[in-house]
């Protein structure tokens, strides 16, 4: 099984880039979860710190207070964290339909900078060889939706700019298994452009992109996606 995931901000088009991967053969991409992988990260660092207090053979008797702690491994943990990722994904389907699997998140925000680079790393073996699309839009048009304006202006802005740093912690460590894509340039007039980058992410998702794909991707952009498809910023941008 391959993965894919989407980093990226409330309002960056997130949504529609989920549309593009599901409209890709043998493709599951789920919606939002809460990054509750940062839950199952932060679950193991707890329990590792005690392990790494506890353990030893004290620990292998019944009668102390640490029992078993031994038995609490990374591979262990990291083999139970794939099944409940995995199977969190897939629900009622059938793996066997699928190839890819994955989710886009706007959340990654709330992982705190000194845990980007042991988050990812653990990730990485929870989800071997993941792929990362990395998603964005003008900061001022996504700091114009009613998602961001409802909350405090400056707790938006430090949000975003959390993201495009662990953006670039990702371009930086695993540039091979990162694409940058762009709302602008998917949703734009400039169809050139416009198909380059939806070529762009089929090849970087399934290694190809032949003409029957790139049709199903541009029907995609037809479709609405998200809670105000085809909104106010766009028909702003549209009739200016």
């Amino acid at each position: 099984m391959e993965y894919v995931f989407v980093v990226t901000y409330g309002r960056s088009g997130s949504t529609l880039v989920q549309g593009m991967l599901n409209a890709m053969p043998r493709t599951l991409v789920r919606g939002e979860n809460g990054l509750y992988v940062q839950h199952l990260f932060r679950a193991w660092q707890a329990a590792d710190e005690i392990r790494e207090q506890r353990k030893g053979a004290p620990a292998n008797k019944p009668t102390n207070a640490f029992y078993g702690i031994n038995a609490l491994t990374r591979k262990r943990f990291v083999r139970n964290a794939h099944r409940l990722v995995k199977g969190g994904l897939l629900g009622a389907e059938d793996e066997q339909d699928y190839d890819r699997l994955g989710f886009k998140e706007v959340e990654w925000h709330h992982l705190e900078p000194q845990e980007t680079a042991p988050f990812f790393d653990w990730f990485d073996e929870v989800c071997p060889d993941a792929k990362y699309v990395l998603n964005t839009r003008d900061v001022e048009q996504v700091m114009g939706s009613g998602f961001w304006q409802r909350r405090d202006a400056e707790e938006s802005a430090a949000a975003i700019d959390r993201v495009l740093a662990i953006q670039e912690h990702l371009r930086t460590t695993r540039p091979d298994r990162v694409l940058d894509t762009r709302y602008e340039v998917i949703t734009g007039e400039d169809r050139a452009a416009s198909d380059a980058a939806l070529t762009q992410l089929a090849e970087f998702v399934l290694g190809r992109c032949d003409e029957t794909q790139l049709d199903a991707l541009r029907a995609t952009l037809e479709v609405g996606h998200g809670p105000n498809p085809f909104g106010k910023s766009r028909r702003d941008q549209q009739g200016a």
